[in-house]
């Protein structure tokens, strides 16, 4: 009977042992996967999860690697999102509005003209507002690590220099997957066309739209001014990026390991911030010198944050005003 006893117990205890390290023990060597869903290498978010694998490893001592997957090798955004509830993937770095499904009060943070310039941004997304929508995906299986950014986003299209709202008229306008960002646009004059960025680019070149929304480093990574004839710097829309980890992985890491990935990630983060503030200007430099882009810094802001005020008005009606007010007063 005690030789029975002694059996369960140390069994019992293996179990143990292997579900705190995720099916491996962190002295052996955890691997864990990382995708940038559907950005490339080179973009802030790309090099920012470059960064942060290397921080991880020398966090670790060699004891965590991880695997970075860019572009769509692992799928697109929204696929690898839902790849995080199922835990077929570990970590996530993607616009917000991939992660609206699951916490749909998220897209307020890109409501048009919702941040004043980039620190009142940053303040958000690190402050309050940031950890409440933390604590909503904590409950639908993902576990929030940090916000990076992409940044504000700028117009560019194939018609004509855009000013004022009126400039939009008929313009085939390539938006985020997001309602209110629908909603933005068509309420500005656009057509707006919701679609995966990966698609984009045939997209713009093909004349399926004719224009499209992005910050200055992703119509650089992903060569958009190729295909495109003017940029108006709307600065309508600032995009964080929400890096996360799959609530099912999370659960299996030891506290040790949880501090080594949150450290990591934060530390990235300020790296994503480094090159957004320091590379944006001549980002758009190296486009416009090009010759294939002209640039236009003449738009009517109070125009269009008039104009798309009916995103907000639809936020409020399905979500209240709560989580805005607490964005507006951060």
């Amino acid at each position: 009977m005690k030789k029975v006893l002694v059996i369960l117990l140390v069994l019992a205890c293996a179990f143990g042992t292997l579900y705190a390290g995720g099916g491996s023990d962190s002295s052996k060597g955890l691997t864990l996967s990382a995708t940038s869903g559907g950005m490339s290498a080179s973009s802030p978010a790309g090099r920012g999860l470059a960064k942060f694998a290397e921080l991880v490893n020398q966090y670790s001592e060699g004891a965590i690697t991880v695997k970075v997957f860019y572009d769509t090798t692992l799928g697109n955004a929204t696929s690898a999102v839902s790849g995080m509830v199922q835990g077929t993937v570990d970590l996530v770095v993607c616009g917000d509005s991939y992660y609206s499904g699951l916490v749909p009060e998220i897209q307020a943070f890109e409501l048009p003209f919702m941040f004043s310039d980039k620190e009142d941004a940053r303040s958000a997304v690190n402050g309050e507002p940031g950890q409440y929508i933390f604590d909503k995906l904590d409950q639908k299986g993902i576990h929030g690590l940090a916000f990076w950014e992409i940044g504000f986003r700028q117009l560019t299209n194939n018609v004509r220099v855009v000013k004022t709202p009126a400039d939009l008229k008929g313009i085939k306008l390539r938006c985020l997957p997001a309602t209110y960002q629908v909603t933005a646009w068509d309420a500005a004059g656009a057509m707006p066309v919701p679609m995966d960025v990966s698609e984009l680019y045939s997209s713009l070149q093909q004349g399926v739209v004719d224009g499209q929304e992005n910050p200055v480093s992703e119509i650089y990574a992903q060569r958009f001014y190729e295909v495109q004839k003017y940029i108006s710097m709307t600065n309508h829309v600032y995009t964080p990026m929400l890096f996360s980890i799959s609530g099912i992985r999370w659960a299996q890491l030891d506290d040790a390991q949880k501090d080594i990935i949150l450290r990591a990630a934060k530390d990235a983060q300020q790296e994503v911030y480094n090159i957004n503030d320091s590379e944006e200007a001549s980002l758009l430099d190296e486009m416009v010198s090009s010759g294939n882009l002209e640039l236009n810094t003449e738009v009517d802001s109070e125009a269009f944050k008039s104009a798309m005020q009916p995103a907000y008005d639809l936020f409020e009606k399905d979500y209240g005003s709560e989580f805005i007010d607490l964005l507006q007063s951060n």
